[in-house]
């Protein structure tokens, strides 16, 4: 972990996260049933973002770890993972403090040999939490979930589809979605797709293989363990795995040099892509060069029925250039085999193809065909029919990205299910830190995309709705892109309960 040092006044400001500021909109109160003794328990957490704090260009850097919260403010234990530069992980334990206001908002810090870090929150409930790095040096973007005590003790067993980005490698940015198959330790079968530089599958035209010595170790008492994966290219993958719970596993590459976050879910259910699905990706462009300089950021929905797509929508912004609404009008997927198949879009622009791996019926894990970019996404099954009144009630949220500087945001969004929002944010501007609460206004389509304009932030705004409910899966209620010129922000949010 970094050696960073705080401001009062930006003690201050997280603290008073959940409090509004001299941005406030008239009348606003913050709403929800949470405290102090909501973060209660052990947390897997990842961040990912950009550090000011050695280099004043910034340097790409990656941090996971658990933390032991025990309901009334103290981290009283945990192991902090810190990737920057060639120079490996950094391995820490910490301990620290936190406090939580009755909207979710609020603060962590994190303190080790190496030094301090403060995190900004938003509960999204007691069993997950966005958070943004909220120093002065350092902007990044991430998410803590509890561990299911039960599940830590044992080597992960079972069949995953995972997906990795690396912004930072001996090979460039890369990015690796596939399937393993584990058992007693050995990963016993496993394929994936791989983009490294713009390079796809090693020039193969087909997954990569998981090959022999590919492996998990047995984790230690926090759920900590080590991992390998050994492609058919040659390539040797070492990483660090945190286990949330029997079904999830979050992973920080330790190889020296490589910078980047990956999770693995449990495959579940007869895979089979069937309905209308909203998706979110992000990536590095291989045109432009330097930190805060060449990035994708793509938001969207399509209709799988029988092997044909026969509708969609999304927007993207790609180094900084916009395109808004963009009309998918058809487009054909393959036969799911090993969880895989191949979805191709039909654009109003031209066509998009994307090497999809399911973890379930109504989840997947995706990565772009276009060796100009290195991008990889998420997609979720829509469930219920989408209007303004779906969107009512106050949602927990995460932004992070350039604009053209580094820029991460966290915190919540009051929607009134008549067209109105307010958002209650801390954001973190290249070290600048502030909190503002801002007025908007909201229009949903029928198809979920949904068009949102804040006063002071942005009127391009664009959310891609997966529900309106709050849910217990991996999933969040909306994928969230600012779709504005020169602006590569893009985020995700959650309902609060």
């Amino acid at each position: 972990m970094r050696k960073l040092s705080l401001s009062l006044g930006l003690v201050s400001l997280l603290f008073c996260l959940g409090c509004g500021s001299s941005n406030r909109v008239n009348n606003f109160v913050p709403k929800g049933n949470f405290s102090t003794a909501s973060l209660n328990g052990q947390y897997v957490y990842q961040i990912t973002g950009i550090d000011f704090s050695l280099n004043p260009l910034g340097q790409f850097y990656s941090e996971a770890g658990m933390f032991m919260a025990d309901g009334k403010g103290s981290i009283l234990s945990g192991t902090d993972d810190f990737s920057e530069g060639s120079g490996g992980v950094a391995t820490n334990s910490i301990s620290g403090s936190y406090s939580i206001a009755n909207d979710g908002t609020g603060r962590i810090t994190l303190t080790s040999a190496a030094g301090s870090i403060n995190l900004a929150v938003t509960m999204v409930s007691s069993s997950k939490l966005y958070l943004i790095e909220g120093d002065p040096l350092a902007d990044a973007g991430g998410i803590a979930e509890l561990q299911d005590p039960k599940a830590i003790a044992a080597t992960p067993s079972g069949t995953f589809t995972f997906r990795q980005h690396n912004v930072a490698s001996l090979r460039g940015p890369e990015s690796d979605v596939g399937a393993f198959t584990v058992s007693g330790g050995a990963v016993t079968s496993g394929s994936e797709d791989v983009n490294r530089g713009g390079a796809f599958d090693n020039g193969t035209g087909n997954p990569l293989t998981l090959m022999a010595g590919s492996s998990l170790a047995a984790p230690g008492s926090n759920g900590r363990g080590t991992g390998t994966f050994i492609d058919s290219s040659g390539v040797t993958s070492n990483f660090i795995y945190y286990i949330v719970d029997a079904s999830n596993l979050r992973f920080l590459p330790s190889d020296p040099g490589t910078i980047g976050l990956g999770r693995a879910e449990k495959q579940s259910g007869t895979l089979a892509l069937s309905g209308s699905y909203a998706f979110g990706s992000k990536g590095d462009t291989l045109s432009t060069g330097g930190v805060n300089t060449g990035g994708v950021n793509t938001v969207g929905v399509f209709t799988a029925n029988n092997g044909t797509i026969t509708a969609g929508a999304l927007d993207a912004v790609q180094d900084g250039n916009t395109s808004a609404k963009i009309l998918i009008t058809s487009g054909s997927y393959l036969p799911v085999s090993n969880g895989r198949t191949t979805v191709t879009l039909n654009a109003s622009t031209a066509p998009i193809q994307e090497f999809v791996w399911l973890v379930s019926p109504a989840r997947a894990f995706f990565l772009m065909n276009d060796s100009s970019k290195v991008e990889d996404g998420t997609l979720d099954l829509q469930s219920g029919a989408f209007s303004n009144s779906t969107m009512n009630g106050q949602f927990a949220f995460v932004m992070d990205g350039f604009d053209p500087n580094p820029k991460d945001r966290v915190g919540t969004l009051q929607w009134d299910g008549n067209g109105k929002l307010t958002l209650n944010e801390f954001v973190n501007a290249a070290g600048v830190t502030n909190i503002f609460v801002l007025p908007g206004t909201y229009s949903v389509s029928s198809n979920g995309r949904t068009t949102g304009s804040v006063s002071n932030l942005s009127s391009n705004l664009v959310f891609y709705l997966i529900s309106g409910s709050p849910t217990n899966t991996n999933a969040p209620n909306a994928y969230i892109l600012q779709n504005d010129t020169n602006v590569e922000v893009n985020g995700t949010m959650s309902k609060q309960p």
